[in-house]
């Protein structure tokens, strides 16, 4: 059974740009990318699909990879990216963007 934040099995780019930039596990970086795709606006915890327990846990291995206020908690209910969390994601994902494109000039002059 897979949970509302799977996306058909398949990985998606911002998943896997958070898993790498931040050390995170997939499960973390989809709950990450949840909240990124919130934009600020509060994601129900009943919405993710996960036991609440399990996005506890999430949440609070988040808070520490990411700088701290950078999640904000309405108890029981769910959880928004601050405006600090949304600058740090925005920033890591256009660096992991940056990064992916001068790897792929730099391999394209190689092969040239």
């Amino acid at each position: 059974m897979q949970s509302r934040l799977s996306v058909g099995g398949h990985w998606a780019a911002n998943d896997l740009k958070f898993m790498v930039w931040f050390g995170l596990s997939s499960g973390r970086a989809k709950l990450l990318s949840a909240l990124w795709a919130a934009q600020g606006d509060l994601v129900e915890t009943r919405s993710l699909g996960l036991s609440r327990h399990t996005v506890y846990v999430y949440v609070s291995d988040l808070r520490t990879a990411l700088y701290p206020g950078a999640i904000h908690t309405r108890s029981k209910f769910g959880y928004a990216l601050t405006i600090s969390g949304l600058a740090e994601c925005a920033a890591a994902l256009e660096a992991m963007s940056r990064d992916a494109l001068a790897a792929g000039c730099a391999a394209g002059r190689i092969a040239a």
